[in-house]
């Protein structure tokens, strides 16, 4: 399977932002969050692995290159401004490619981003957008992907919940729902649907809140999502909160219905935010 990942990257400090990636203090966990978020996980979805070998009896042992049909043929492109990156940090490797968005207002990054990976669809079986702080830790993440879509019949996007760890305490979800929903918004229509799994029936639901930092979509999916917006210039009849949210989910809920697991079923798609946001928020007491 061949995968292309397009990444949006900058960091660019600004006084008083809540943005990590303008905050000169998050510096050294966001350099951290993007070499994960691109080296490992080139590493862990690839098809190069190593294994401890013994060359025979009262030989030594040896570290033996391996290559796994698991593995996946997975591209990264990491769009990101000279001027406003910390991609100099990371090391040289031949599946990573790092372009210049070429782009004087830094907010239109994470769309340049997104149309570049619908552009390029037709090389590739599965393409996604990816922030810069995403580790995907499901080794079968990009299978699972395309066997949900074909499955369903290419009308529903699977996208993982993110989740972050409480020390001591335990994951938390990322991007939850409001209590009582939204009937504001034309895509919360509580939809939910279960499909069988080999351990066990596994159930989506459509999001209220869409956003996750990512999609995945098969090429036939990002083939249609293209020609919606090439056939209206790229102009929305609404917006998300911010560039990142409408880069990602923003482009597809016209097109596709946005579909991720029930919360009690989010360690089907894992995907770990390289960050602490969890701080920001109070523990809920519980009676």
């Amino acid at each position: 399977m061949r995968v292309l990942l397009t990444m949006p990257h900058v960091f660019d400090p600004k006084e008083g932002s809540l943005y990590s990636s303008q905050t000169e203090a998050k510096r050294e966990i966001k350099t951290k969050a993007l070499q994960r978020a691109t080296i490992e996980n080139l590493m862990r979805h690839g098809k190069r692995h190593w294994i401890h070998a013994s060359l025979g009896k009262s030989k030594p042992v040896v570290t033996r290159e391996l290559a796994t049909t698991k593995g996946i043929d997975l591209t990264i492109q990491i769009y990101t401004p000279p001027a406003a990156t910390l991609s100099d940090t990371l090391k040289e490797n031949s599946r990573l490619e790092i372009l210049d968005p070429k782009v004087k207002d830094y907010k239109q990054v994470p769309l340049l981003a997104s149309k570049r990976a619908l552009e390029q669809a037709n090389n590739y079986d599965v393409v996604g957008y990816l922030e810069d702080d995403l580790l995907i830790e499901d080794p079968d993440f990009f299978a699972k992907i395309h066997n949900l879509v074909e499955r369903t019949g290419g009308d529903y996007a699977f996208i993982p919940h993110r989740y972050e760890q409480i020390p001591e305490l335990g994951d938390v979800i990322l991007s939850g729902d409001p209590d009582g929903g939204r009937d504001d918004l034309f895509w919360a229509t509580g939809e939910c649907i279960q499909l069988r799994w080999q351990l066990g029936p596994v159930r989506f639901y459509r999001a209220t809140n869409p956003h996750s930092g990512c999609y995945f979509l098969t090429r036939d999916q990002a083939s249609r999502v293209l020609e919606y917006w090439r056939q209206r210039n790229w102009i929305p009849e609404f917006q998300l909160s911010g560039p990142l949210e409408q880069a990602g989910s923003g482009l597809l809920l016209p097109v596709l219905k946005v579909m991720k697991p029930v919360p009690d079923h989010y360690r089907f798609l894992m995907v770990r935010h390289l960050d602490e946001l969890w701080q920001r928020h109070r523990l809920e007491k519980t009676a």
